[in-house]
C-alpha cells in the first residue's frame, strides 16, 4: 500500500476524521452532477472538499466506490421519502405511482442529486439491485392480489425504472416547471400502467389524483 493510500493515523482527532466524509460527499455531489466520475481526478475531489488526499483513501477505495456510495446515499434519501408517503397505503398501483412521483418531485427540488441518480451508478437500473427492492415488493404484491397483470416482474421493473429515469432526465435537461412535470408524469405513467394491466378509465383518474397529492401547486 502506498503512502497515498494510507489511512489517517489513529492519532488524528476522531472529530476531524468524522468531518472529512461529509465534506467529500458534499463536494462529490456537486462534481458528479456536472461531470462523470471517470473525468474527475482524486486531486480535484479533495481540493473541492478541502481535505487531505489521504483522507479520501481512509473513506473510499477509489473513485468508482466514491461515486457508488454517493449514488446510494441519494437513493436512500429518496427511498426514505417514498416509505413515508406510502405509509399505510395498501393499493399496489397507488404505491408505485406515489413512489415514482417522489422521484419527479426530487428532480424538481434537488436537480444536482437527481442527476447523480442517472449517471453515477449503473446498478440502479438492475432489477435485482437492493435499493429497487421496494418497487419489486409492490409489483409482486400487485400481481399476487390481481391488481397488476403482467407476465414478468423483472420486465415490469425495467420498464418502470426506465420510465422513471426518462422522467428525471426530461425534467433536468429541459428544466421543466412543476405544472409541466406533473402533466408529463400523468401522460407517461398512463402508458406504463396500461402495461401493468390497468385500463385507461382506471389509470387516468388514479394518476391524476396521485399527481395532485404528490406534485401540488
Amino acid at each position: 500500500m502506498t503512502s497515498l493510500q494510507s489511512p489517517i493515523p489513529e492519532t488524528a482527532p476522531r472529530g476531524r476524521r468524522a468531518k472529512t466524509r461529509p465534506a467529500l460527499i458534499q463536494a462529490g455531489v456537486k462534481l458528479l452532477a456536472a461531470r462523470p466520475v471517470d473525468s474527475l481526478s482524486i486531486d480535484e475531489i479533495v481540493e473541492a472538499a478541502k481535505v487531505a488526499k489521504g483522507s479520501f483513501f481512509y473513506h473510499f477505495a477509489d473513485k468508482q466506490s466514491f461515486a457508488r456510495e454517493i449514488s446510494a446515499d441519494v437513493r436512500i434519501e429518496v427511498e426514505a421519502t417514498i416509505a413515508e408517503v406510502n405509509r399505510g397505503v395498501t393499493d399496489s398501483a397507488v404505491r408505485v405511482a406515489r413512489g415514482i412521483g417522489q422521484f419527479v418531485l426530487f428532480a424538481l427540488k434537488e436537480p444536482e442529486k437527481a442527476t447523480i441518480i442517472l449517471t453515477a451508478d449503473g446498478r440502479s437500473a438492475d432489477p435485482r439491485y437492493a435499493l429497487n427492492a421496494g418497487l419489486r415488493s409492490d409489483l409482486e404484491n400487485g400481481l399476487a392480489s390481481g391488481r397488476f397483470d403482467c407476465p414478468d416482474v423483472d420486465a415490469a421493473m425495467l420498464n418502470l425504472i426506465g420510465v422513471t429515469n426518462l422522467l428525471i432526465g426530461k425534467i433536468l435537461f429541459d428544466r421543466l416547471s412543476l405544472p409541466q412535470a406533473r402533466a408529463l408524469y400523468r401522460s407517461v405513467l398512463t402508458f406504463a400502467f396500461r402495461g401493468l394491466g390497468l385500463d385507461l378509465a382506471e389509470a387516468e383518474p388514479l394518476l391524476s389524483g396521485v399527481a395532485r397529492q404528490i406534485l401540488p401547486d
